[in-house]
């Protein structure tokens, strides 16, 4: 076998698609976009916050855990403000036809909301003495799986 033949039968063979093939690709298979707006996702966190507050307080009525629902205010926090600052400062771009200046204002968002979490987590230990770490963080988790909850429920209506 010559080394030329070899060589291009490992290449692997690419199938163009006419502009209507890819819309139909991209608008009825499962790479079709679920969510249409990330504020569906801050918006579920947000409820799921306030449905996980409102549980705290009932059990800390009945239980008398006083700091309960401070931890799960914060945590949901954590996970719904940086999002939020992420998406402003996306939304300051997403209409500029230059890529670079798009990509390099996703990284920057992503730095901000990197620094952002990492600032509320600094505020709750320093500012919350008696800060119960399992609601924290569990609430933050929540939130966090709020994405793939989205998906879910997308996907299934």
């Amino acid at each position: 076998m010559e080394r030329g033949n070899y060589e291009e039968s490992l290449e692997p063979e690419y199938i163009k698609l006419t502009h209507d093939q890819a819309r139909k690709l991209f608008t009825e298979s499962q790479l079709a976009a679920k969510v249409s707006s990330p504020w569906q996702i801050v918006g579920l966190q947000g409820f799921l916050t306030v449905f996980f507050t409102t549980l705290a307080a009932i059990y800390s009525l009945m239980f008398d855990e006083k700091h309960l629902i401070l931890s799960v205010v914060l945590g949901g926090a954590l996970g719904v403000l940086p999002n939020i600052v992420f998406i402003i400062r996306i939304q300051a771009v997403k209409k500029s036809l230059d890529a670079r200046k798009f990509i390099r204002s996703l990284m920057y968002a992503e730095v901000i909301k990197i620094t952002f979490t990492f600032t509320i987590i600094f505020l709750a230990i320093r500012l919350v003495p008696n800060l119960n770490w399992i609601p924290f963080l569990g609430m933050f988790f929540v939130t966090l799986q709020s994405y793939w909850l989205i998906g879910f429920l997308k996907k299934n209506k």
